[in-house]
């Protein structure tokens, strides 16, 4: 149901209008557990097993939004072009003939972007994810982030979703986003769940507890899924950053790029746990907005 209301409110209302709302709504109801949280010590750090499966039993797996068929990966990279591309002046953007996509994984954009008459080059540290249809009409690359191949200003836009949260150094990752950028030239990274976030440890088909990298060790939930017979997705494909590292780092690319939009979307669906659990959440961050942001969007142009 709310999937729904959020769905028909992105038709009808505007973007700005709507974000705006969005965000007010989710620190009004997000006050009462902010409070609790200031107020709470930073022991105990971690709950038990019990308290694992009670959890798991109160939130049972959602069914994925996120789906890989061919049509709905060319649905998706329609509307992710129109959305990189909608802050960018309608007089540039003609001039803008070179795309990179960090982190493309199926390739489906790269896809697009060719028969739209673009240039697309598509990387990733895996290429499996790969469809035949984006390997039959754009560029790829296996190739780490951290080391781009390309010479310096060597594309007019570079975009990155999804990926970001997931690169092992995002500093250096946009430093080098930033070096084969052409002068003038635009970065467009929309990225998360942040890890911190309710759906941090992105445990999307196995524990469903939100917050569950806040309340439970590591070794824990590895215990937990051998004795129940789940594959966890690998903790070691999350960088671990906190939003407030994130938000140090775009200080520090102010230098070098302009900033032409940025917004942080807020989440309040599970604040009832920190309210529960306040010390969990104390002892990780005493930043309460590091767990109810959960995804950054920011288009960067190069100076």
């Amino acid at each position: 149901m709310k999937r729904t209301i959020r769905a028909t409110a992105k038709k009808i209302i505007p973007k700005t209008i709507l974000r705006r709302a969005w965000t007010t709504y989710c620190q009004l109801r997000s006050s009462r557990a902010q409070k609790v949280f200031e107020q709470a010590g930073t022991e105990p750090q971690w709950l038990d097993g019990n308290a694992l499966r009670l959890l798991q039993n109160q939130y049972p797996l959602e069914e994925l939004e996120y789906t890989y068929d061919q049509s709905t990966l060319e649905k998706r990279a329609r509307e992710r072009i129109k959305e990189m591309m909608s802050n960018v002046p309608l007089t540039t953007q003609s001039n803008i003939k070179m795309f990179l996509d960090l982190g493309t994984w199926d390739g489906t954009t790269c896809q697009m972007l060719q028969e739209m008459g673009k240039t697309a080059v598509g990387i990733d540290i895996r290429t499996e994810g790969l469809t035949p249809q984006a390997k039959s009409s754009a560029q790829f690359q296996q190739m780490d982030i951290h080391h781009l191949g390309f010479a310096d200003n060597s594309f007019d836009f570079l975009f990155s979703y999804n990926s970001f949260e997931h690169f092992p150094n995002p500093e250096k990752a946009l430093w080098e986003a930033i070096r084969v950028t052409r002068p003038g030239g635009y970065i467009y990274l929309n990225f998360g769940p942040l890890w911190l976030a309710p759906k941090g440890a992105h445990q999307f088909k196995t524990i469903s507890v939100p917050y569950n990298q806040c309340l439970f060790p590591k070794q824990l939930l590895v215990d937990y899924a051998q004795e129940t017979n789940i594959e966890l997705m690998g903790f070691f494909w999350m960088n671990e950053w906190t939003l407030n590292q994130y938000r140090q780092l775009w200080q520090k690319a102010w230098e070098l790029t302009k900033t032409i939009q940025y917004y942080e979307e807020y989440s309040a669906d599970h604040v009832n746990l920190i309210e529960q659990y306040p010390t969990c959440f104390k002892s990780k961050s005493s930043l309460f907005e590091d767990f109810t942001v959960s995804y950054i969007e920011i288009l960067l142009q190069k100076l």
